[in-house]
């Protein structure tokens, strides 16, 4: 039969096929493709039997894939080409019969058929040879999409099924051949891609790129920068779960390719972010948490982190930050953004172990770009994200728990050292850009508070290791950083100004001082000594470091046998040409020795020796001439070394005899001495009543009694300083003490007294240190027994009378320093020093009544003492000089302690002594005050001297205690109220009113008496006296229960 020409009836052919079989047709294979084309065209028939059947015949049917290559030309050349063949007389045949072939000219019902034939048909041998003309077709299909009907959509996920398991089915046939991967076109399916517009075919297109990315990554990997925007947007706009397997599945196969082929992750990453706001708040984390997990959590979580806050500043806008304002706006309103919340949120789907070194990369890839406002403001975000993280409660649990802790721990340190780092960098390109000052600030603030919590919950191990790490960096400024945290750290967990649950929580951890936190504090503290003796390292990174050792001394007081490596190194520098540096090895020195104690023995010889020349005036002004803050460095020197001094006479007390006299001189020096300073003489202070109480009499006497010499060439305000420090010294002598140094000491406090009357020029208030030796005395004396003090006493009489043969001296200088210390001895011994007046009775009577000005014992004078005797010894007419009116109020202030506190058997004011101090006393009311009194304010004012006659001739009265003594008096008052002076006159009123006062009833008796002298003042010029008078009168008259206007 012909088959070329018959036109077989479709179902008898189909039966033939059916029962003669595959063995038939191979015998007319020339006849297969016409057979093959018959039967695609049958396979859509209308009529069920026949496509059955058709659908049976073509599973047994062996078709070349030759026959199928050629009808897929013909269909792709749009029936202007023929294929090939072996004849001419063939092809001018079979070209007439393929103009009318049925599918061809069948339109899309023949391409759909055809299709579906080669998806049914999966047993076509070499069914690669279909790819070509496949991806052609496909190509073709995409072109015209846009211009023809629904049916393109579905002819190319037909197309992309077929496609999709013929790539699948090379798996075996791998390495695939040259031409095998030039036919496969990934451009075709990226641009089929971009024209689809139902997810469907996307998810088609998708899943054919991942098989073809299983056989020939790399062709899928060079078409990767057009492919990932095509992942980004099918991941935005499918959410159904068949497109999350299809974009699952195109990842986990194309991701692997890519890293192996190269580490940047970060183009991924970047796609994904530009897609992110458009997709759905649900699906975005389950998306990115898968491609998470791909890339590899870590590293692409950090990189993830930096990208969200990238977007974040560059949809925030560098002008956010133009003024404070605005600052504070935007950082208020950033975790409302949905890239911090995002951030927030993908965190907690992980470990701590996870997001905690994932800040340390995103730090430092922050570090890494260039600092410009948009970086800082990224660092920004960054920083306050990682606070918002270290106190997250899953944080705090984790590390309650203890696990992972080695790795955690490990992280913190790595993360401090990042902070530490970018603080330093970030310090740096601040200089030198023109950042807003309030930017700075708030990135400081933030730098150092992540540093607080980090400090809080990092144990002390991972601590250290982390700033020795930082110590050995190459920039040194990273050095000084670090130590400078190192300090702030130590300080904040050794104070006490916290509450209880701060207190709790910041200590928890650095309560672990462990083995390893042992050796670790070791290591860091011997590279801090490295910095210190180093010659390459700054003054700063010096200062720094000796800081460092001070507060690690004082922090942790038990770990003496660091500290007794460091000791040496900082004594040695303490002879820095450096003032700041010297005072800072100065002040770790005492710290390291308060440490140490005993230990320290061996650094004291070379210690004392640092200290004396550092703290040498002269040598530290000639090193700091040309700065202008000398000065000020000069105090910090001084400072430094009293708190050495301070520690080492607190610790090695006893071990200070051969350095005893040049730290006395040193203290006494009147730069410590001085009011200019008052801190730095509170110190010295401190220093000096240290030695009392550590340093035994026997050893500290000697010393400070021999640099007298020196002291009183150096002003009242060293004078005064050495006698305070003497006042300690008695102050702590036990009694063996006391009997075995009294006379020695007194003798010396005597000699002392006597500056007044030598003038000593440098000497310019002697008053005050007057007072400071009449101090001394008293608390020796307090000390005293009445057999020692005795003749001690006696000998101040005798001192005190001695005729001075000095020319230009007197002794009533002598007298005012006598005096002086009788009025403070009355004061402070009250009853028991009363009997010892009866020898200054004599004494008393003649200043009181003799002019001192007269008692001149040399009747020539130098002229360099010319004027100061002078203006001492001035008197005018009526009037007395400054010293008599001077010793005249001391002798009176004596009296009337004695008058008060003579209480004893054995009175002093007996009738004798009474009548021998009455006139005398009295007589003070009408003596004329020296004209320049009052402008002398170390001698005692009129009103002074006034108040001291009132309370002095009435005490007398009230211890007399009879009305026969009580008569004289008031009659010698009461004549002194007829005085032409108006202060006698208002004198004797007052002392009429203290009697008054005091006596009151028994006063009455002298009402006859004294209200003549009443009526008199009642009618005197002037109105004070009148009012005063009035006063008196009534209280007469209140007590007497009378009127007394009769009797005037």
């Amino acid at each position: 039969t012909d088959w070329s020409v018959v036109e077989l009836n479709s179902l008898s052919v189909i039966t033939l096929i059916n029962v003669v079989g595959t063995y038939i047709l191979f015998i007319f294979l020339s006849y297969q493709e016409l057979l093959f084309r018959q039967l695609v065209f049958l396979f859509r028939s209308a009529n069920a039997d026949i496509q059955n059947a058709t659908r049976e015949a073509l599973l047994r049917l062996d078709v070349a894939s030759s026959t199928i290559v050629n009808l897929l030309n013909e269909i792709i050349e749009g029936g202007s080409q023929v294929a090939a063949s072996a004849s001419g007389k063939k092809k001018n045949k079979f070209s007439e019969k393929q103009k009318l072939n049925p599918l061809v000219c069948g339109g899309e019902n023949s391409l759909k058929s055809l299709l579906d034939v080669l998806l049914l048909k999966k047993d076509i041998a070499n069914r690669d040879l279909l790819l070509g003309p496949l991806y052609k077709l496909l190509k073709l299909s995409s072109d015209v999409r846009h211009t023809m009907s629904g049916w393109i959509c579905d002819m190319q996920q037909t197309l992309l099924i077929i496609l999709n398991d013929i790539s699948a089915s090379l798996t075996n046939c791998l390495p695939l051949k040259e031409d095998k991967i030039n036919e496969i076109e990934i451009q075709v399916l990226v641009e089929c891609a971009r024209s689809a517009n139902d997810g469907v075919t996307r998810n088609h297109i998708l899943s054919l790129i991942s098989t073809v990315a299983k056989i020939i990554p790399d062709k899928v990997l060079d078409h990767i920068n057009n492919l990932l925007p095509v992942i980004g947007e099918a991941a935005a706009t499918q959410f159904d779960n068949h497109s999350r397997h299809v974009f699952e599945d195109l990842i986990s196969t194309v991701v692997p390719c890519w890293l192996q082929r190269t580490q940047d992750k970060d183009m991924f990453l970047q796609t994904f972010m530009n897609y992110m706001p458009d997709i759905a708040e649900h699906r975005r984390l389950s998306i990115i948490l898968y491609l998470l997990r791909i890339l590899g959590e870590t590293e692409s979580l950090a990189a993830l982190l930096f990208h969200l806050f990238r977007s974040l500043v560059s949809r925030k806008k560098s002008s956010c930050f133009d003024n404070k304002l605005a600052a504070d706006s935007s950082i208020t309103s950033m975790k409302t953004e949905w890239e911090y919340a995002f951030a927030v949120r993908l965190c907690e789907q992980y470990s701590c172990t996870i997001w905690l070194p994932c800040l340390v990369m995103v730090l430092h890839r922050i570090e890494m770009e260039c600092i410009s406002l948009e970086a800082l403001m990224e660092l920004l975000f960054a920083i306050q994200f990682m606070l918002q993280k270290l106190q997250d409660p899953e944080f705090a649990f984790k590390l309650e728990s203890g696990k992972d802790s080695e790795n955690i721990q490990n992280t913190l340190k790595d993360l401090m050292e990042q902070v530490v780092c970018i603080l330093q960098f970030a310090d740096a390109k601040m200089k030198q850009t023109g950042i807003p000052v309030f930017v700075k600030k708030y990135l400081k603030d933030g730098m150092h508070a992540v540093l607080r919590t980090i400090s809080v919950v990092i144990i002390p191990s991972a601590y250290f290791e982390g700033i020795s790490k930082l110590l050995d960096h190459a920039d040194k400024r990273l050095a000084k950083k670090a130590l400078g945290l190192l300090c702030e750290t130590v300080r904040e967990h050794n104070t006490s100004k916290r509450s209880h649950k701060e207190r709790r929580d910041t200590n928890s951890q650095w309560q672990l001082v462990d083995e390893n936190a042992v050796i670790s504090f070791h290591r860091m503290c011997r590279k801090i000594v490295q910095l210190v003796d180093s010659a390459d390292a700054s003054s700063n990174l010096k200062l720094v470091s000796v800081m460092a050792l001070d507060v690690l001394a004082n922090r942790f007081p038990s770990d003496q046998s660091i500290f007794s490596e460091c000791l040496a190194t900082v004594t040695k520098n303490i002879s820095s040409h450096n003032v700041a540096v010297s005072s800072g090895c100065l002040r770790a020195t005492a710290a390291l020795v308060n440490v140490l104690g005993p230990r320290s023995l061996p650094q004291l010889p070379s210690i004392m020796e640092k200290v004396f020349l550092c703290s040498d005036v002269k040598s530290i002004q000639s090193i700091d001439k040309a700065h202008v803050s000398s000065s000020t460095k000069n105090e910090s020197i001084f400072s430094s070394a009293l708190v050495v001094l301070e520690v080492v006479v607190d610790k090695l007390g006893g071990f200070l005899n051969p350095y005893l006299g040049n730290i006395i001189e040193f203290l006494l020096h009147p730069h410590f001495a001085s009011e200019s300073d008052l801190k730095l003489k509170l110190k010295a202070d401190s220093v000096r009543r240290l030695i009392a109480e550590r340093i035994p009499v026997r050893l500290a006497l000697q010393p400070l009694q021999k640099i007298y010499s020196k002291v009183a060439i150096s002003g009242d305000s060293s004078l005064r300083v050495y006698f305070g420090m003497l006042a300690n010294l008695i102050s702590s002598m036990d009694r063996s003490s006391v009997a075995g140094y009294h006379v020695q000491i007194y003798e010396s406090c005597l000699h002392a007294l006597d500056l007044r009357r030598e003038h000593h020029i440098l000497v310019q208030n002697v008053d005050a240190v007057e007072k400071s030796v009449i101090n001394a005395i008293i608390s020796l004396t307090m000390k005293l027994t009445e057999t020692m003090f005795k003749p001690l006493f006696v000998r101040s009489i005798e001192w005190a009378a001695e005729d001075i043969a000095c020319e230009g001296s007197t002794n009533i200088d002598r007298a005012i320093s006598f005096y002086a210390l009788v009025d403070k001895l009355a004061e402070n011994h009250r009853s028991l020093f009363v009997p010892y007046f009866k020898n200054l009775l004599e004494s008393s009577v003649h200043h009181l009544t003799v002019a001192g000005d007269k008692m001149t014992s040399g009747s020539t004078r130098k002229k360099k003492k010319a004027k100061i005797l002078e203006t001492n010894n001035k008197t005018e007419e009526n009037s007395l000089s400054l010293g008599t009116w001077h010793l005249r109020a001391l002798i009176l202030s004596s009296l009337h302690k004695c008058f008060l506190y003579d209480t004893g058997s054995l009175k002093f004011l007996d009738t004798s002594n009474f009548q021998i101090l009455l006139k005398p006393i009295v007589s003070q009311l009408v003596i004329e005050p020296p004209i320049s009194v009052e402008e002398h304010f170390n001698i005692p004012s009129v009103k002074e001297v006034d108040d001291l006659l009132v309370v002095c001739i009435g005490q007398m009265a009230v211890t007399a205690g009879s009305d026969l003594l009580w008569k004289p008096l008031n009659h010698e008052v009461l004549m002194q109220t007829r005085s032409e002076k108006i202060r006698a006159r208002i004198l004797g009123l007052r002392i009429v009113k203290y009697l008054l006062e005091h006596l009151r009833e028994e006063y009455l008796v002298f009402l006859p008496e004294t209200i003549p002298f009443l009526g008199e003042l009642l009618e005197d010029a002037e109105l004070s006296v009148k009012s005063l008078a009035q006063e008196i009168l009534k209280e007469m008259e209140s007590i007497s229960g009378e009127s007394l206007q009769q009797y005037l």
